[in-house]
């Protein structure tokens, strides 16, 4: 039994035999914080079909089409350019009250890429033909087991979310969505009470292009994270996340013990958040310790036009060993390393960044632009850059990897034939510092320019 599923069944056992708990789950969502990135969240609109359909039924389906391109690869062996014209298709069935404390959540996904430079259309990562992205029965109640908390369990393939999905999360830029079949529970949370408990055992689900979906082999993934918002200054989460691979994939034996705290954006206030992480196990035969910190500092300015302004650090320790280098498991990337798809540049794993910023501001309602602009240092010169395939073990090639500049505008009209839809355009440019004019195998040291355009459309 791995020392996760300890934790998970001792985490339980307080909650069943009475014992007070202190901490809970993020509040993201409106329901409870494993809808973060379900389609049943995102298509709660005025205008989508789960307001055309009787109150029992959530149905939904989102479209999105993406053109994406960028000019001077930075990966080892790949030199010119690439391009990519990726689709996603998304359908939600969701059976709730009339079946009540059981509910039921079908979600079936394809992702396709008619236009691909690099044979991205035979790579599991970018393409998955029509597969079940969730299938699972829930047991709610808002008095579960007569705790005097709301509650879920959830049977099946799952999507999970958790904090700021530094370690797990369903990706919404990105065109891989980790799943995993098992079982989750998630105790409190909700919007009237202050603390949660989310515990899970699951098996990772690998992901093929035209052949359907199956759990890893000899894969489990397991976990428990408990928040607490009763100090508005100082929100908190504790989790620790256990990863066993036996002889598969990397044989990866990782526990990430780490926690959060923040406070929450209000207008004319600071706000933070401080995230730190920490490893110990073994990548195949190599002992594994490392470590992740991410803090930030925000505004939000009374404005008539919105506007925030967020400055951002982050350091994800590394080693001239690759195995011993700080992994990030099922996290996304978009939020604070930039656009991913087929550019994705920046990983944390073997990183520094104490220079960094964010800014979003809404000229009209239904318009939203971010700028953001971050400078990259290797954590160790004498290890890889992660995801580029580069490396120089004797260091000579220094530290700094250049800056990444990232710049999106969102358009959701809301109105007229484009109610359904949401325009978004970005452009990112990546600088490469010194370290490209040094390291053996470098694509070169012209900077990268990636554009992209994307329409999602939402029923």
């Amino acid at each position: 039994m791995t020392y996760g599923m300890i934790f998970v069944m001792l985490l339980v056992f307080s909650v069943f035999s009475g014992g007070e708990i202190v901490l809970g789950a993020d509040n993201h969502s409106k329901e409870f914080p494993s809808d973060f990135d379900r389609l049943k969240t995102i298509l709660q609109q005025p205008n989508s079909l789960s307001a055309a359909t009787p109150e029992w039924l959530d149905m939904g389906i989102e479209h999105r089409t993406r053109y994406e391109t960028f000019n001077h690869s930075f990966t080892r062996g790949t030199a010119g350019s690439n391009q990519q014209v990726h689709q996603r298709t998304r359908i939600l069935l969701g059976i709730k009250d009339i079946w009540d404390p059981v509910r039921f959540t079908l979600e079936v996904a394809d992702f396709r890429t008619p236009v691909a430079d690099r044979e991205q259309d035979r790579n599991p990562i970018f393409v998955n033909h029509l597969d079940i992205f969730q299938l699972h029965v829930d047991l709610v109640s808002q008095n579960f087991f007569g705790l005097g908390s709301s509650g879920k369990v959830e049977v099946g393939r799952i999507i999970m979310d958790f904090g700021k999905g530094r370690l797990v999360a369903g990706h919404r830029f990105g065109t891989f969505t980790p799943t995993f079949d098992g079982v989750q529970l998630t105790l409190g949370s909700d919007k009237n009470q202050a603390w949660g408990l989310r515990a899970f055992v699951t098996r990772p689900v690998q992901r093929h292009s035209v052949s359907p979906d199956w759990t890893t082999p000899i894969s489990y993934f397991s976990g428990a994270a408990i928040s607490s918002s009763h100090v508005p200054w100082a929100n908190g989460e504790l989790y620790l996340f256990q990863l066993n691979e036996g002889n598969n994939l990397q044989r990866r034996d990782l526990s990430t013990l780490g926690f959060r705290t923040f406070a929450q954006p209000k207008k004319e206030q600071w706000d933070y958040e401080i995230e730190s992480i920490y490893q110990i196990g073994e990548v195949g035969r190599t002992n594994h310790f490392a470590h992740r910190h991410h803090g930030e500092v925000g505004y939000s300015f009374e404005t008539a036009w919105p506007l925030r302004f967020v400055y951002l650090f982050d350091y994800a320790s590394g080693d001239p060993n690759p195995k011993k280098n700080f992994d990030f498991l099922f996290a996304k990337r978009r939020a604070e390393y930039g656009p991913t798809g087929i550019l994705g540049v920046i990983f944390p794993s073997n990183i520094l960044s104490p220079v960094g910023f964010r800014s979003t501001f809404k000229p009209l309602p239904t318009v939203q632009l971010m700028v953001s602009h971050r400078t990259f240092w290797l954590a160790d010169g004498r290890g890889p850059f992660a995801g580029s395939g580069l490396q120089d073990p004797t260091g000579r090639a220094g530290t700094f990897l250049g800056n990444l500049f990232d710049i999106s505008v969102n358009w959701a009209p809301q109105a007229g034939y484009f109610r359904h839809t949401v325009f978004e355009v970005g452009f990112a440019r990546f600088f490469k510092g010194s370290y490209f004019d040094r390291v053996s195998q470098s694509t070169g040291t012209a900077d990268v320019n990636y554009v992209y355009t994307m329409a999602t459309l939402s029923f």
